[in-house]
Order: structure tokens, then sequence, then C-alpha cells
């Protein structure tokens, strides 16, 4: 419904819009999600379960609202404007429409200060560096300034008497551009590289901007309140049903029931009673204000009188609603529609259902910190939620970045003001403009932040309760509390570990509306391993960021470092001795593992953090058969020779039978299927090398069949056009990583391997005929040793006192979103790196050993080029990407070797075996295989795959 307001009132003239066939009528400028909320729609699409979603966030954030607007897939209901003749369908197209133009000349701009987010505390900071004299640009992804508090109002809307908020939006938007602040609107940072290197989208193009101060004001989104039935259509956060109804002057429903903690609530059900709407109750988890906490309102009225005032008129205008305190959330019920009908809580006096057509719940706020965090900006957890740590002028571990207001910790829009004047003086005096210090700013701050303790001591609240096993806490991958669980009995004892054994926290949103909730789940102190954010920092059209970069010549060799980002709980059970120690929990070492057990060994995995979620479980999947472009050296100087890589050749097809024979007694398939690779030419020179490597496959056994550009056309529709030939090798295929590894481990376990997390080596000593090895949790003795450490598997042998060539090369992983089916087979390019592929769910993966860097700390991180010049390279082999987003990308280390496995006992060092391999997924169950066999004298390791070949 639209809401009705004497002082309000609209002033365009509607335009007409279609959804799914029905004509709607809309306002100019309102958003897709408004104009459908008027019209009475709140199912806007179906997951991929089947379940209906609508408007939830109502700021971008959660990605429940996708549709498809004239064509282009998965846009966002509740940033989209309205246009006449606009067509917006609920489901996917089965052709997605270009998302966008092709990528022109780099555009990039250099400022003094750049400003993330355009709330109050943007636009306070802004306003300050730029009246100093700093050139100051401010980014924000909406189409006007002003953020959640202080949004305008609709264009389609004028108000006679503005109230506070909006006085204050006009104001600070006034000051901004009275003091130069250039605001560019419709603003998206999709990645933080450095300071100076911001990427973002601007007006859907590329840009860059290159600054000497940066300040973060990417205020904060509502916290996850994760009860039965909370992602039905109709129920929404209480922020974002205010920003329909604030701005756009529309209602979900005639009927709403509001439902959470904190003074929010109130005020929201105050303005929708002003407009008409009916507001069914407010249900409040705090207990109802006694005597009790008169301090802490003697407290807010002495540090702001008028927000009192303000919060006591709310509650007059309230009159005649319920008002139900100390209650808690049960849960929502649906109609038999499937959308919301009513909301179950308990009280003092028992159960209660209160029925409405919609519901909007808030139990608080979580900052968005992920730029920060992005950038290496120190956090720290309060309350359960990560929080940047900053100074009292915002300036956070990095001197050159800031961070401001609720994205930095929540404390509300008074003390966001400040800090973010605060943030924009300091950042000027650092670049050397006269921006003396304000004590009327920092008195105001202290003034806001007494008020927010004690607002908080007097709407302080119990927990939310734990979460039923069916209860959804993932809502972009439909991860249940119980899927969790089970994951967690399983063995995955953190985050990281969760993530990659349930998917949980992989979808659109990256964690932002699950993190809070599973972090709880396994342990508060967890939530701060949660994987910090990778470019893209949100969803982004693939077709703005494919950019060409220079081929390279290989990934940059570095050691592996001796940290690790993300640990769990140490194992419960501290390692004991054992006839067989695998030091390394990854595929390679639980195939090593698996086997031995079943020889009868005495088995125990130890791994640094959690087994399989380094290179295991971060790679792409595909089962290699083929040489690839870099293994044989350039394409276009076809050399003829042979190496390490070669040499492997035969154990590809041998380890791609083992992972079938694995998937047959894990009992499920493991997203494995051997569909065929394709290797692609597009030059005669590409296309002669391709001549040339299949006949060095077929001296070692491997078909790989040519083929030209009319058969490729006939194989595989959607390729590019400009492809002249391609080798198809029947034997190659595809793997799902998350569910082979988690199948390997169980597999080991119930053969009897012990596998014990968090548990690193620090020293390797002979012992007799054995060895004693000292862990972080004690020390053990064991008969034998298998290095499988992977990247780190140099480390571990120096440890032995005999090292070996094994270093690490950080590589990234691209995930689009789900696509309709386009692309059967693998694919690699004969002149590119590249490897691609489109997995059981939809999502394209795109790799091919596009470099990363790591820091200090031990985590890798994606660069931009990389990014970029992966995507041209993977649009042109694939041009319906275009109309795709990229979702997420990340990077692990891998190994750097020859090509080939290294295998065997070191020598002079009888015991001391090595399983490493380049080419890890594919070949580790063979590498396991092998080092089983040699370990029983069943079977030698040829001296190919040994440390003789480097003598």
């Amino acid at each position: 419904m639209r809401l009705r307001s004497p002082d309000t009132h609209s002033t365009a003239q509607a335009v007409s819009i279609a959804f799914d066939g029905r004509p709607i009528s809309a306002l100019p400028g309102e958003s897709v999600g408004a104009a459908l909320s008027a019209a009475g729609i709140l199912a806007l699409r179906r997951t991929v379960s089947g379940a209906e979603r609508g408007l939830h966030c109502g700021m971008g954030a959660c990605f429940d609202c996708l549709v498809t607007i004239d064509g282009r897939a998965n846009q966002r209901a509740c940033m989209v404007a309205v246009a006449d003749g606009m067509v917006v369908e609920s489901a996917a197209p089965a052709h997605p429409a270009p998302l966008a133009e092709a990528p022109g000349a780099e555009d990039v701009t250099s400022c003094d200060v750049l400003v993330v987010g355009s709330g109050v505390a943007g636009l306070a900071a802004a306003a300050a560096a730029a009246r100093a004299g700093a050139r100051t640009i401010l980014l924000d992804e909406r189409e006007k300034p002003g953020g959640q508090y202080a949004k305008p109002l609709g264009a389609a809307h004028e108000q006679a008497r503005p109230d506070a908020q909006h006085r204050l939006g006009d104001a600070l938007r006034a000051e901004a551009i009275a003091a130069g602040v250039t605001m560019l609107a419709d603003a998206q940072v999709w990645g933080a590289f450095a300071v100076d290197d911001m990427a973002a989208l601007v007006g859907g193009r590329a840009a860059r901007f290159n600054a000497k101060r940066l300040v973060l004001a990417t205020g904060a989104h509502e916290a996850p309140v994760p009860i039965p039935g909370w992602t039905l259509p109709g129920v929404m956060t209480v922020g974002g049903m205010q920003s329909l109804a604030r701005a756009q002057r529309v209602s979900p429903a005639t009927r709403v029931v509001i439902a959470g903690n904190g003074p929010l609530n109130l005020q929201l059900a105050a303005e929708l009673v002003a407009g008409g709407v009916e507001v069914a109750a407010v249900v409040e988890t705090a207990a109802k204000p006694g005597l009790r906490h008169a301090a802490a309102v003697l407290a807010m009225a002495a540090s702001a009188p008028d927000l009192l005032w303000d919060g006591a008129q709310s509650l007059r205008r309230l009159r005649g609603v319920p008002i139900i305190y100390g209650a808690t959330l049960l849960g929502c019920e649906a109609d038999a529609a499937g959308h919301f009908a009513a909301l179950r809580i308990a009280t003092a006096t028992g159960e209660q259902r209160v029925e409405a057509g919609a519901c909007a719940l808030n139990h608080g706020f979580a900052p968005d910190t992920a730029l920060a965090r992005a950038l290496g900006c120190a956090q720290r957890l309060r309350d359960g939620r990560l929080e940047t740590v900053a100074d009292a002028d915002g300036r956070t571990s990095d001197p050159a970045i800031f961070a401001v207001g609720d994205g930095a910790s929540f404390g509300g829009a008074r003390v966001a003001l400040e800090s973010g004047r605060a943030a924009g003086l300091a950042a000027a005096r650092d670049l050397g403009f006269t921006a003396p210090e304000d004590a009327r700013n920092t008195r105001a701050l202290h003034r806001a932040e007494k008020f927010q303790r004690a607002l908080w001591r007097l709407y302080a609240a119990p927990p939310l309760a734990a979460p039923a096993d069916t209860t959804i806490l993932c809502r972009c991958e439909e991860v249940t509390a119980g899927t969790l669980r089970a994951a967690m009995a399983e063995g995955a004892q953190s985050l990281p570990a969760l993530k990659r054994a349930t998917r949980a926290g992989m979808g659109r949103c990256q964690g932002r509306f699950c993190a809070e909730s599973i972090g709880r789940l396994c342990g508060a102190e967890a939530e701060a391993d949660f994987s910090a954010p990778r470019a893209p920092l949100r969803p982004v059209p693939i077709a703005v960021l494919a950019r060409e970069h220079p081929e390279w010549g290989g990934a940059p060799i570095v050691a592996a470092p001796p940290a690790i980002a993300w640990r769990g709980t140490p194992s419960a059970n501290p390692p004991t001795d054992c006839d067989v120690l695998v030091i390394g929990g990854g595929v390679a070492g639980l195939s090593t593992a698996l086997y031995l057990a079943r020889d009868g060994h005495d088995v125990a995995v130890l791994d640094r953090a959690q087994p399989g979620v380094a290179a295991s479980t971060a790679n792409a999947g595909t089962l290699h058969v083929q040489l690839l472009s870099y293994d044989i050296g350039d394409p276009a100087v076809a050399r003829g020779g042979e190496g390490p890589a070669a040499s492997a050749l035969p154990l590809a097809p041998e380890s791609i039978a083992l992972w079938e024979a694995i998937a047959r007694d894990a009992g499920e398939p493991l997203g494995l299927k051997r569909s065929g690779g394709l290797m692609l030419a597009e030059t005669a020179e590409e296309q002669a090398w391709l001549v040339q490597k299949a006949a060095i496959e077929a001296r070692h056994g491997i078909r790989t069949d040519f083929i030209g550009a009319n058969e490729l056309r006939d194989l595989a529709p959607d390729l590019g056009p400009h492809f002249i030939a391609a080798a198809f090798c029947e034997a190659e295929g595809m793997i799902d990583p998350l569910r082979a590894t988690l199948a390997l481990a169980r597999l080991a376990r119930a053969a009897g391997a012990r596998i014990h997390a968090n548990t690193s080596v620090i020293a390797i000593a002979r012992d007799g005929g054995g060895f004693t090895v000292t862990t972080e949790a004690g020390t053990l003795r064991c008969g034998r040793i298998v290095n499988a450490a992977g990247p780190w598997a140099g480390q571990v042998a120096a440890l032995s006192g005999h090292p070996i060539p094994v270093r690490g090369s950080v590589q990234q992983v691209l995930a689009t979103e789900a696509a309709p089916p386009m692309l059967r087979h693998a694919v690699a390019h004969a002149g590119r790196h590249l490897s691609l592929k489109q997995g059981s769910g939809g999502h394209v993966l795109i790799g091919g050993g596009w470099p990363g860097t790591h820091d200090a700390q031990g985590a890798t991180r994606n660069t931009r080029g990389g990014i970029e010049g992966n995507l041209w390279v993977a649009q042109r082999v694939l041009p319906a990407l275009a109309g795709l987003h990229l979702v997420r990308a990340w990077t692990a280390m891998n190994i750097h070797l020859d090509g080939a496995p290294l295998l065997g006992e070191t020598p002079g060092l009888p015991g001391f075996f090595n399983a490493v391999t380049f080419n890890g997924y594919t070949l580790a169950p063979i590498v396991g295989r092998m080092t089983a066999d040699a370990m029983a004298g069943r079977a030698a390791i040829p001296e190919r795959f040994s440390l003789a070949r480097f003598a």
C-alpha cells in the first residue's frame, strides 16, 4: 500500500512497468521493490530449492530480492529505479542479456581524500576535509547521499514539513556541496587493493581511485534474526521496511507486526501508523523500562534531551498499539500461499500469535567492516560482532585509513556525525592542510557516546535463542543450523572449515547475514575467523571488469608463509605415538592416510590448520589429463621438448579411476563426471602447438582428438566464434573439491586414521629406527613419516635436515552466479592461462593459474590485474559470461614444483617419505596409493618422480 499523509504528496505522473506479464503502476524514481510492494506483490523470485523470497534488508546487502529486468539477470529490486515500460520477471532468463558495456580506457582518478559511504558519517567527513582544502571525493552506491538515517524523500514526493532526519540530510548534502566535495552516486566499490588502488563501478563503468587518505563510512546492516520462517516473503528487516516508508512512502502490507530489540522498532511503528498502516503489535525482547532504568534515562536526558523527547513522542503516537515487552521470538508462520501470516512469540503470560500481512525484525546492528578487513585494518570482537579498531580521530591500524560511524562501531547517527567530522579534519591535517581540532566536535561526540551507552542499557535484551536444526542460517545457500551442527560433529572446527563443509557464507551476501549466527553456533570468538573479504566485495558484472592484461610467464614463486590467517580450536585429543605420521591434511595427505590405514597401519594425520581448507578446497576442481600450455613452454614457440609434466601424464587416468572408486565408497557422486576436456586454439601457431602436444601425449598413452572449427561449434556452440581448432581429451572431467575432500576425510577416519587439526610440527629428530616429532600439542614417536604438506612441504623437509625443492605460488579461482547450462566440458586455452567449467549448480568456475599475493600473516589475496585478466580470457572463450555477475574470487597457496610429483623415501633418511604433487587434486589418490605401495614394499617409486631427478 502507499502511505497517506497530509504533509507529503506525490508530484509525479505514474509510469507503467510489468511484472511477470502483469501491468504495475509505479512512480518515477522509486525502486522496483517499492513499486511491487505498493501493488501488494511480496514474492519476487524462487530459490534453487523452490522457496519464494522477497524484499528483506531493503539496502542491497542481502540479495534476496533478485529479479530479471529487461533481460538482465539478478538485479536487486531494492536498488534499481523503475523506468516507464520496464519489464520485470521473477525467473532468470535462458539467455541473460549483457549486464554492461565492455570497459573502455582505464579511468583513474586521483584525490587527497576518498570517502566511501555517504551516510551521516561520510557526508560529515567529506565536508570537513574539503573545507580544509583537500580534494575530496565521496562515493556511494545509492542514487542520493544520506545513507539509512538521513535518506532523502523519493523524487516523486514533496514534503511540506520535513522531520529532523530529513532536515539533517538536507543540511549535510548542502554542506558537502558548498565545501566543494565531488559526490559520485551509483558508485560501488568492488575491490579494495590499497589506499591508492580502490576499484569501483561508477554509473555502471569501471573506475579506479588513487587517494592519499581513505575514510571508510560504510555504515551498518541489521544483524540476522534467524528464527523459523524468517526467509518468508513479507518478512523484512526493520531498516528495510523503514526505507520503504521514509523514502518511497510505501508499506508492504496494510497490517504489520514489528519485533525484536531497540528504539528503531518504535520509530518505524510510529511512522507507519502516521501513514495509515495498522500496526498489530510492537514486540520487544527487552524488559519493560522501570525504576531500575532511572539512571539510564537521566543520562539520556542529560546528554541528548531532544532524542529522549522524540522517543516519548513515538510512544505517544502509538497509543492503542500493543507494545509487548520481555518477549521471545519463536517463529514466523506462512499462509496457504507460502507468505508471512503470523508471528509466534512467548511472553510471561504464555504463547501468542500475532497475525499480520508483513513482519519487520530487528535485533541490533552489525558494522559493515568488509572494506576495512579487505585492507588489513585491525579488528576486535565486541558483543560477538566485529568492529574496526580506530582511535578518537577514526584512524585505524593503517595510518592512511580512517573508519568512522556505524561501519566501524555501531553508535548511532550522532556518534557517526561527530566521528565523521573528526576523521575528515584529521585526514586533512595529515596532508598539511590547516584543520585545527574542533573542541565543540569533541564535546558533542562524548555526549553522543554517553547517550548511546545509556540507550542500550535501557534496551538491554537477552541474546537470541539457539536456532532449531531446521532453521535456515545462511539465506543465500539455504544452509540450516542442523547442517552446520552435523559438519561440526564431523570435525569442522572453524568458520572457514564450516564454509567449505556446507557452503554457508559462500553466497552473494558473503556472510553479511549469516556470519554472526554461525559464529554464535560454533563459539563467538570464531567470528573473527570468518574469511577476510575478497574482491569482489559484492557481485559485480563480469563484462565491466574483463580487461586484457599481458600473459605472465609463470606464477611468482614464494616461500609459503609460516603463519596462517585462520585457525580453529586445537584438537581435543593430542596426537599420540603411531606407526606412520602423515604431515598435511590436504587431499594428498588424506589419500595417503586412507590407503595406509586400509593396509592395516596405525596412522595419524597432523594439519597445522583445518584439514582440507587450503588448496584442496580452494581449487576449481578440474580433473586434468592433457598437458597445459605452460607445461611444455610458450605455445607460440613450439619447442617440441618433453619434461616432467609429460612424464606424469599416465598417472592422471589412473588417479581419476581412483577418485571414482572413492565416490563409490563414499556413497555419493562427489560432483565427479568425465565430461571431456577441450583445449582451444585461435591462431595458426596455437593450432600447430596442439598438434605437437597431441603427439607428446600419444607417446605417453593419452588420447587427444584434434577437431576443427565446425566440429567444435557442434560440440560446444556457446564458445566464442574465433576458435579455429581444439584438442579434445575424453578422459578429462571435473569434481566438487568441497564434497570430495570431506568424503576423503570421512573414509580415512572410517579406515582408522586419526586426524588432528591445528597441530603444527615444530621439530623432527631421528630416534633410533624411527622419529621423535615435536608439535604444538606435545611430542610423539612414530616409525615413519609422510611429508604431504603441499606448499609447506619444503619447510617440513627442512625440519628433518633434508630440504627438498618445493615452494609455493598463490593462485586464484573466480566463481560466477548460477547460470543456465552453457558449458559441458572442461575448457582450457592453448595460448592463455585459463581453466573453465560449469558446475552442477550452474556456477561457472574460472581459473588457470592467474597469480595472487599473500601478506605476512599468511593470508592470500587477489590482485586487481589477476581478476581482470582472468575474466577477459574467460569472456573471450565464453561470451555469455557478459550476462553474469562475478560473485566470489578466492586465492590459495599452491605447490610450485617442476610439473611432476615428488614421491618416495628421502635418500639418507630412511623412513621419511615425500608425497607432493603440482597437479594436486587430480593426482592426489594416485600419489597416496603409490606412497602406500612403496611403504609396503609392493612397488618402487619410479626415479622420474623421486628426488633423484633433482640431483
